[in-house]
């Protein structure tokens, strides 16, 4: 069973075959991230806002129209190759209910994310997003196929990578060490943070998750992304779905620009239904990379 016991913002999480120690620099880190870039209030409210509600629809148009710079945000989204809705949507509360609550809920939340992280001097953000955004769409392959997830599996993927963004904005000179480390020794960069800093920039995103009060869920999908899926509890859980969908990822030659390209080869699941045929539903890597190519610059662009 899981325990969890929180120093300060950031959780100690222990399974059979992780435990992430308190580390005071980490939790210094976070709060300095979340002060100097807290989460717009229209996020922490949407964050508020579960699917099913009676009135959670008409609460989200609400939500987001009150904010000018997201309402166009989200409507050059809306219109945007990556819904190619044949119809212009021209409200918000147009988009809920062409598109519907989970695509204008995740399409807010990654906005407002992208927003609070937009890029530093290591990674270059628009691929680092593109990485992201690709890991979302995968993610939420999965949770077509198996029906499970259906709510967070893309904004899983979407938000797995903020630890690292993070640290790009907070603590490049760090970041670029341990890259430089990890290509020297050949580890990932994962193990090179581990042996460098102490913690990696999963558990500085998992952390930030936290303190940005997104839901247990998602916290816990954004600071596990970088293990093994083996290691995980449950390997039908959320973390387990993001871990999955970024392997494939990187396995078709997708990178958020920091991480090599992998020699593994693809899982074979993704060749089997019903998850192939989930995949082929949305155009394959190609449809992906097409879409989330939209995604990107609209939700990059300043309003």
């Amino acid at each position: 069973m899981e325990r969890r016991v929180f120093s300060n913002m950031r959780p100690r999480v222990e399974t059979a075959s992780v435990v992430v120690q308190p580390n005071p620099e980490l939790d210094v880190l976070v709060t300095e991230i979340a002060e100097l870039r807290p989460l717009p209030v229209v996020a922490l409210r949407v964050l508020e806002l579960a699917e099913g509600d009676r009135f959670s629809a008409h609460e989200l148009a609400q939500t987001v129209s009150a904010d000018q710079a997201l309402t166009a945000k989200i409507l050059r989204l809306s219109n945007s190759a990556y819904y190619g809705f044949p119809r212009r949507i021209t409200t918000v509360r147009d988009a809920v209910v062409l598109l519907g609550f989970r695509a204008v809920r995740s399409a807010t939340l990654a906005s407002c994310v992208i927003e609070a992280l937009p890029g530093g001097t290591v990674m270059d953000p628009a691929e680092a997003w593109r990485f992201s955004v690709s890991v979302g769409m995968l993610a939420e392959v999965l949770s077509r196929a198996t029906r499970e997830h259906t709510d967070e599996a893309f904004t899983a993927g979407v938000l797995h990578n903020i630890g690292r963004l993070a640290m790009d904005q907070h603590r490049p000179d760090d970041l670029r060490r341990c890259v430089e480390v990890a290509q020297t020794r050949g580890w990932t960069v994962a193990q090179a943070e581990r042996q460098v800093l102490g913690y990696t920039d999963a558990e500085v995103g998992g952390a930030l998750a936290l303190h940005w009060n997104f839901p247990p869920n998602l916290a816990d999908a954004v600071a596990r992304h970088n293990l093994d899926v083996n290691a995980l509890p449950d390997p039908k859980s959320l973390a387990a779905f993001v871990i999955r969908a970024r392997l494939f990822a990187r396995a078709s030659g997708l990178t958020d620009g920091v991480e090599p390209l992998s020699v593994e080869p693809a899982s074979e699941e993704w060749n089997v239904p019903p998850l192939s045929r989930s995949l082929a539903q949305t155009g394959g890597i190609a449809g992906i990379a097409e879409r989330v190519a939209a995604f990107v610059e609209s939700a990059v662009a300043r309003a």
